[in-house]
C-alpha cells in the first residue's frame, strides 16, 4: 500500500469491513446456527459415559479412573484400562 494517501488506505480497510461484514450470516442464520448448537449440546449431555480404570498411573500422578465415551471405549483398552467392574 506503499504511496496510498489516508484516505486511499481508509477507503480500502473500509471495503474489506464491507466484504467480511456481507459475508457474516444474517440474525435468522445466527439464531438457527445457535439452536443446532444447544441441540448438540444437549445430545452430548445424554450420553452415558463409560467409566474406565487402571492399577497403575500411566505418569506420576495420573488418574487411574476415568469417564470416556463409548466410542473410545477401545482406544482407551488399548492404552492399559480396563472398564470399571
Amino acid at each position: 500500500m506503499a504511496g496510498l494517501t489516508k484516505e486511499q488506505r481508509a477507503q480500502r480497510e473500509a471495503e474489506k469491513l464491507a466484504a467480511q461484514n456481507g459475508a457474516e450470516q444474517t440474525p435468522a442464520q445466527q439464531d438457527q446456527q445457535q439452536d443446532q448448537q444447544q441441540d448438540q449440546q444437549q445430545d452430548q449431555a445424554s450420553i452415558d459415559l463409560v467409566v474406565m480404570v487402571r492399577d497403575t498411573p500411566e505418569f506420576p500422578g495420573g488418574p487411574l479412573s476415568a469417564e470416556v465415551h463409548p466410542d473410545e471405549v477401545d482406544n482407551w483398552l488399548a492404552l492399559d484400562w480396563r472398564l470399571e467392574e
